[in-house]
């Protein structure tokens, strides 16, 4: 799952329990499936994060290394 759809799908999630029309039952299926759908997008973010981090690390090893004239 991509970042931008699991955003989609908590935001219709969100919408149907907003709308007051789901039994008990059903408002608390969604709420667990909105958590499994958020705990996806953290680990998507923390992921990106990670890689984030080696890019910076990568690049300050460029911009530190000193040319000699």
């Amino acid at each position: 799952m991509k970042l931008e759809e699991g955003f989609g799908k908590l935001d219709e999630i969100a919408k149907k329990l907003e709308s007051g029309e789901l039994s008990l039952d059903e408002s608390i299926a969604l709420f667990d499936k909105s958590v499994e759908i958020t705990k996806e997008c953290l680990a998507i973010l923390e992921e990106g994060r990670g890689k984030l981090v080696v890019i910076k690390k990568e690049l300050d090893k460029l911009v530190e290394e000193e040319f000699d004239d």
